[in-house]
């Protein structure tokens, strides 16, 4: 399992930054419905990668950013859409029924661990 790049408090903050400026560029535009999944997708898929999970970073990338050009783009969305968000509960289906993907406490104890050390560096 890979190593998370930030401790989850960090990854947290992180996206809730950018979806803050996404949104705040959504509202400036006034591109509510495609701009919507951008602000949604982009730092989801940000904290997902920063916590080393990719493939769940790729799959969000995958139906939200897929989801954006087919709106943006005036791409056929009636077959497109449904094939999209079938892939992505697929996944997650797989990922958690048949993977089990629950943190072991260890890692949990791992991640508390780090972010004491970083706020003690400070």
């Amino acid at each position: 399992m890979p190593r998370p790049l930030v401790c989850r408090k960090k990854a947290k903050l992180l996206a809730f930054i950018l979806f803050l400026s996404i949104l705040a560029i959504v509202s400036y535009t006034g591109n509510w419905w495609p701009g919507m999944l951008l602000a949604i997708g982009v730092p989801l898929a940000v904290k997902q990668g920063l916590l080393g999970k990719h493939y769940d970073t790729g799959v969000t990338l995958f139906v939200f950013l897929g989801g954006f050009c087919s709106l943006a783009f005036d791409i056929q969305w009636q077959i497109f859409l449904p094939i999209l968000f079938t892939l992505g509960g697929i996944y997650i289906l797989y990922r958690d029924l048949l993977e089990g993907t629950v943190l072991p406490e260890t890692e949990e104890e791992l991640d508390i661990n780090e972010t004491i050390e970083e706020e003690q560096h400070k």
